[in-house]
């Protein structure tokens, strides 16, 4: 069945790039100097080969230039396939209600070429360009007592793999550290679901060992941190002094209990299911405040004190408009602070320190989340 959906997919994928590729060289064709058909085909093809690799061999490593190039082709394929795919069904549209121009049609054809080009250099930029937010976040009752106040730096969706390599993760780190966090959350897909994209794991080792803080990073995995590599996750994870909770807790600084979720919905194995934590909560009691790291925000009902903050990611904002308008109706909260009530747990939900798919951003950002927290 799996052969099947990959051959059906894999077939689609082609077609689609045969319609660019056609519709890239009626544009071309109309320009007398363009005379060598063959080497759109050519570009085409080897980009398009280089997708279907990265895409289907998702527990082999393709290499690096070959997982870029496709990667990236799928940011120019989707922008092309949209955007030619609306110009030529506006033309058709317009066919029927008036005559238009060759010169006229072509201009048109022309105009959405150069924003297919235009797009995909911005969006492959604007993902490139990590930006820091704030937010200051309360948590219990104010009382007589003086508050205490903890620097904690957010992450989340890094999807290392090739595109999001050991240069970009040393460029995000330099940055966590120019923060001077207490403590730095990862809140889940750290990796892009396939260990041997990793170029460089050594070098990411290295990388995430120069994270400083007082209290040490806390991770909890994302629906992307598992499959048939997930144990090499694991085993880099557990080697870059990172502190791994899979439906875990554990007491920081005497003033904060962080607790990390397994992944409610992941893509593969992740060794055992997620479990109930009320009863640990249970256990522990009410007294200090709970910083929570649950991927998905779509899990947000499970908890119910006031004094919890949960700390997610996964929605990437949609990460290409309009796709953020469907993240923004499907979660309850699909980017920023959110709260209920008084009596309800906080929300911060980050769209992503990372890409996945497409490597581009448009209309939304990259970001690293820096979080005020006053405690009693």
């Amino acid at each position: 069945m799996n052969k099947l959906v990959f051959l059906l997919i894999g077939g689609l994928f082609l077609l689609s790039n045969f319609y660019i590729g056609k519709l890239f060289l009626s544009i071309l064709e109309q320009f007398s100097f363009f005379k060598y058909s063959f080497i759109v085909w050519g570009i085409i093809s080897v980009f398009s080969i280089a997708s279907l690799l990265t895409m289907f061999l998702f527990d082999a490593n393709v290499g690096g230039i070959v997982g870029k190039m496709g990667s990236y082709w799928l940011s120019f394929w989707f922008l092309s396939l949209v955007i030619f795919g609306l110009t030529d069904l506006i033309l058709k549209i317009t066919r029927k209600i008036t005559l238009l121009h060759s010169k006229t049609e072509l201009m048109v054809w022309v105009g959405a070429a150069l924003l297919v080009f235009v797009l995909f250099c911005y969006g492959s930029w604007q993902a490139q360009q990590i930006k820091t937010v704030s937010y200051q976040v309360v948590i219990n009752e104010p009382t007589n007592q003086q508050q205490k106040k903890i620097n904690a730096v957010l992450i989340s969706d890094l999807h290392l793999g090739y595109v999001n390599d050991v240069k970009k993760l040393g460029k995000i780190v330099n940055k966590i550290n120019q923060l001077h966090p207490d403590i730095v959350f990862i809140s889940g897909d750290l990796f892009d679901g396939n260990y041997n994209a990793l170029q460089d794991p050594k070098g990411m080792e290295k990388e995430f060992k120069r994270l400083s803080s007082t209290y040490g990073t806390y991770l909890c995995w994302g629906n992307h941190d598992a499959g048939e590599t997930f144990e090499k996750m694991r085993a880099l994870v557990e080697a870059s002094n990172i502190t791994l909770l899979e439906d875990e807790m554990t007491v920081v600084g005497e003033e904060i209990l962080v607790v990390g979720r397994k992944d409610s919905r992941p893509i593969g194995l992740q060794d055992g299911g997620r479990k109930n934590m009320q009863e640990q909560f249970k256990k522990v009691g009410n007294k200090l405040p709970k910083i929570i790291l649950d991927h998905q925000p779509s899990t947000i009902e499970e908890y119910e004190q006031a004094n919890e903050l949960i700390l997610s990611g996964h929605t990437h904002q949609g990460q290409i408009f309009p796709f953020n308008l469907v993240t923004k109706a499907y979660f309850t909260v699909d980017y920023g602070y959110y709260r209920k009530n008084k009596n309800s747990p906080q929300v911060i939900v980050s769209s992503g320190v990372g890409t996945w798919g497409p490597p581009m951003r448009i209309g939304t950002q990259s970001e690293i989340v820096q979080i005020e927290i006053l405690t009693n």
